[in-house]
């Protein structure tokens, strides 16, 4: 299942990579891809595990850019 996020406060795209390399680690994450702008997530995952990718998501994102947020991108 793929899913894409608005991100907001990013700053950067070192904290950009960290949060990719965690968030591929995280059970059920196929993939993780930021746009070029910082602007949006693309996260491929186990349709079963959205819940808890995206629990993980948010925290590993707000741990590593402080004030970092996601919010769903309704198409």
């Amino acid at each position: 299942m793929h899913r894409s996020y608005r991100v907001y406060s990013l700053s950067d795209r070192i904290k950009a990579r960290k949060i990719q390399r965690e968030l591929v680690k995280v059970d059920g994450v196929k993939t993780v891809k930021f746009s070029e702008d910082l602007k949006e997530m693309n996260i491929e995952m186990e349709a079963g595990k959205i819940s808890a990718v995206m629990e993980r998501a948010v925290n590993i994102c707000h741990r590593i850019s402080y004030g970092c947020e996601l919010r769903y991108k309704f198409i």
